[in-house]
């Protein structure tokens, strides 16, 4: 056993769920399986270390994780920036795949660990957009493995300013401070309640606040500490209350949860800036980093290269070149336009019932013939353009869709979830996309934990 790793033993404990080493569990786990119990115990009975233990203690945790700071609500929020703002601007700024996986294991582990807790994944995150902005505060980013680099640290709790008096407890070991405080990490914690509640979040043998697997694991078993059930909105106010003792901190950090779990977030590369801009920037190439370049993408399921149909106004296919331009519309000049003169127009006349009926030939003058609809075959069947768009933009909407689905592992859609996307596309741009997706997402399962219970309602 690692060295400091508790045992349920006694009456101080509760629950113990042996981790996954982070290896196996990034090959079992992927964002659409987030919030799927059954494959979490699957994976969780398959994969048992047996070497790693959580545990969850009996009493609540009453030591604050991290303290407020004067001026802001957590590190990761900008000063003045206000709470509507950080809710609304959460889809754009993103969560780095690194502390997605963290945050979707700890809610997994937990659910074996301590099942009545009922701790979301979005609780977790909410928390960690708070306090480092998913590990970028500070110029900070995540590595492949989930660490912060070069480390984040929070204010020197010396009294100053407003801000809290806590005298060292580490030495100086986690903080580097050895005669004040300061928290720590992607969940910051101070190095005092991390001595106590600290968790191998991914079975390495080390228990680092700056490893966002071991912090959000830690957070999930301060959150669940006591008989705390996260569904019933007074254990759930107070469980983030006491991580840090702000009401305004637990009013934004909840508010962010339901956001979450509405579908307000994407999985974005561990090496994004976490403001809105979701490419890496200078951090491309760099081994370390998983960065979103075009090359390190989810791939789009392929488009066929057969010769394109182009469905008639009526109802049949036939198949066209691609460099010839689309049939047009009009009728020729030369066509009879007129009805027979026993029936008026623009009525049509009454089919003889004794002889077959048949389908006018010849529409009336002033009924113009509906355009021609573009389909295209995909793997997930025949996806129809909208009307009057052409082939190449069709083709334009359909790699979009597939390509963002992708990037949320949605890389077989069906034919009815590919056909809304790119309806969507053709009518309402790329924010449309993202609402269907976001949707989609929804009825996956994806936020089905917290979207039964209180943080969804």
């Amino acid at each position: 056993m690692a060295k400091g790793k508790r045992r349920a033993t006694g009456s101080g404990w509760r629950q113990v769920a042996p981790l996954i080493p982070v290896a196996l569990f990034a090959s079992a786990f992927t964002v659409s399986a987030t919030d799927n119990p059954a494959i979490a115990t699957a994976s969780l009975e398959s994969g048992l270390s047996g070497n790693t233990r959580v545990v969850v203690p009996k009493l609540p945790i009453a030591q604050p994780a991290n303290v407020p700071v004067p001026g802001t609500v957590g590190p990761g929020v900008d000063p003045g920036e206000q709470p509507n703002q950080v809710v609304s601007g959460l889809s754009g700024n993103g969560i780095p795949n690194a502390a997605l996986k963290a945050y979707s294991r700890a809610q997994q582990v937990l659910a074996q660990a301590d099942p009545g807790c009922h701790l979301p994944w979005t609780l977790v995150a909410a928390i960690g957009r708070v306090e480092s902005n998913h590990g970028r505060f500070g110029g900070n980013h995540l590595t492949v493995a989930g660490k912060a680099v070069p480390g984040i640290y929070g204010p020197r709790l010396d009294g100053a300013g407003g801000t809290a008096k806590i005298l060292d407890t580490d030495g100086g070991v986690l903080d580097g401070d050895s005669v004040y405080d300061r928290a720590v990490g992607p969940m910051q914690f101070i190095p005092g309640t991390w001595r106590a509640v600290g968790v191998d979040g991914d079975g390495d043998g080390v228990k680092d606040p700056q490893d966002i697997n071991d912090a959000a694991m830690s957070t999930a078993v301060y959150l669940c500490s006591g008989k705390a059930d996260l569904s019933n909105p007074s254990d759930l106010n107070a469980a983030v209350l006491r991580y840090n003792h702000s009401q305004q901190y637990a009013d934004l950090v909840i508010s962010i949860a339901k956001a979450y779990a509405g579908g307000s977030w994407m999985a974005v590369g561990n090496g994004t800036t976490g403001d809105g801009d979701l490419k890496a920037g200078d951090q491309i190439g760099d081994q370390t980093i998983d960065p979103p370049s075009d090359k390190d993408l989810p791939k789009a399921i392929d488009l066929p290269t057969p010769t394109p149909i182009i469905t008639d106004e009526r109802g049949g296919t036939r198949p066209t070149d691609p460099s010839t331009p689309p049939p047009t519309t009009e009728r020729p000049t030369d066509r009879p336009t007129d009805r027979p003169t026993s029936t008026p127009p623009p009525v049509i006349p009454t089919p003889d019932p004794t002889k077959p009926t048949a389908r006018p030939t010849t529409p009336t003058k002033t009924t113009p013939p509906a355009a021609g609809l573009a389909t295209l075959k995909t793997a997930a069947g025949l996806i129809v353009g909208t009307v009057g768009s052409t082939l190449q933009e069709l083709q334009t909407a359909t790699t979009y869709c597939q390509t963002q689905m992708a990037k949320v592992t949605i890389t077989k859609p069906t034919q009815d979830q590919l056909q809304k996307c790119v309806t969507a596309y053709q009518t309402g741009g790329t924010k449309a996309v993202d609402q269907v997706i976001r949707n989609l997402l929804s009825l996956l399962g994806l936020l089905g934990v917290l979207g039964g219970g209180v943080l969804g309602s």
